[in-house]
């Protein structure tokens, strides 16, 4: 299956080239993110972890008002589809088809390029899901953005034996307000709803998870099993603020998962605030057609970074535990050019009941990452 969308990714790169070689762009693109992480925790002396965090290849083409976009990623030994998408751009609007992130969390939404630290906060990894297939409306003016779409609960990756048989429906609204000088406001909300997954043998199961601060560790920091799902929605709330020098970015989530059988809903909840201040440059990124911040706006650039983060997937009223935990991170990043960066920092992770057992007392690990990025 995947050695088929490969196939067919390289094709269509290659009818459009040739059709349309005159009029159409194409831009080829590529990254690679190198980790490596230190930390005492867990063991006698202090212990590395290194990786290739993530490998990707892929390419955007543009021809009038159609526009498709394809990665392929390569790292941990695997290869899968990531972005999928064909757009059709309309006046202030885009309608996307294929598979991508649902337009749930901001911080989800951003390139794992231009995110303040390794990886989102622990409550967004706990709280989002991988991409899916569907479609998606974007709206956006200089005042507001709106987006809403339907997916299948399933990337293109997992269609088949592993597919899960319930839809997806997200939407998402912002406010904000814009001048010249880099000053942006952005308040906003999303919403999704899962239907209840059918045609299973048994009664449909699932889970939440987070990895935490780290990804290196062998099971994750945070995992409630839930059984006996029935339908699901969560919601969140957003704000970002950013001027020449300073940005700060916050998220809530609520979840809610009903269950069949006449047992309790289980809910779960958490959030997280960042901040990041550039010693060496000026601006930020903003994408205004889809809402999502970015990565400082000149080429070299310094920031200094700050992240807490709260998780609770404890749920007393359904007697379900899935741990509860605190974090904070300091960090710094380098952007040498366009095309390089280099990210330090640290984290100090506060272990809360029933989190899993590898995660017994709190611990500190530092991360370094290496990456590029055209």
């Amino acid at each position: 299956m995947k050695k088929w969308l490969i196939g067919l990714i390289c094709l269509l790169a290659g009818e459009w080239a040739v059709y349309a070689q005159d009029k159409m762009e194409i831009k080829f693109r590529s990254r690679a993110l190198l980790d490596a992480t230190v930390s005492g925790y867990g063991k006698e002396d202090v212990q590395g972890y290194y990786r290739v965090e993530d490998f990707r290849l892929g390419f955007k083409a543009l021809y009038g008002k159609y526009e498709l976009k394809a990665d392929v990623g390569l790292g941990g030994g695997k290869v899968a589809i990531k972005d999928l998408l064909f757009n059709y751009h309309f006046p202030h609007s885009v309608l996307s088809l294929g598979n991508t992130y649902e337009p749930f969390s901001m911080d989800m939404l951003i390139s794992t390029a231009d995110l303040r630290f390794h990886q989102s906060a622990t409550s967004v990894l706990a709280f989002t899901d991988s991409r899916k297939l569907g479609a998606t409306w974007h709206y956006y003016t200089d005042a507001c953005y709106l987006a809403t779409g339907i997916y299948t609960n399933n990337d293109i990756n997992k269609l088949g034996s592993e597919q899960k048989n319930s839809f997806v429906s997200t939407s998402r609204a912002v406010w904000r307000r814009k001048n010249s000088d880099c000053h942006l406001i952005h308040l906003g909300g999303a919403f999704s709803f899962r239907t209840k997954d059918v045609n299973q043998i048994s009664s449909p199961a699932g889970s939440i998870s987070s990895d935490g601060v780290t990804s290196m560790f062998q099971i994750p920091l945070l995992e409630a099993e839930i059984p006996d799902m029935n339908t699901q929605w969560k919601g969140i709330l957003e704000f970002l603020y950013t001027t020449s020098r300073f940005m700060i970015q916050t998220e809530y989530f609520y979840n809610r998962m009903n269950r069949t059988n006449g047992q309790k809903a289980y809910r779960s909840h958490g959030g997280y605030v960042q901040g990041g201040f550039l010693i060496k440059g000026t601006g930020f990124d903003y994408d205004m057609m889809y809402g999502i911040p970015g990565r400082p706006s000149t080429s070299q650039a310094i920031e200094l970074v700050a992240r807490f983060n709260y998780s609770n997937l404890n749920d007393k009223n359904s007697e379900i535990k899935g741990g509860e935990e605190k974090d904070l991170s300091l960090g710094v990043n380098f952007y040498l050019n366009q095309y390089l960066g280099v990210k330090l920092n640290g984290s100090y992770v506060w272990v809360g009941d029933h989190c899993n057992a590898f995660y017994k007392k709190n611990f500190f690990l530092t991360q370094l990452r290496l990456q590029y990025i055209f």
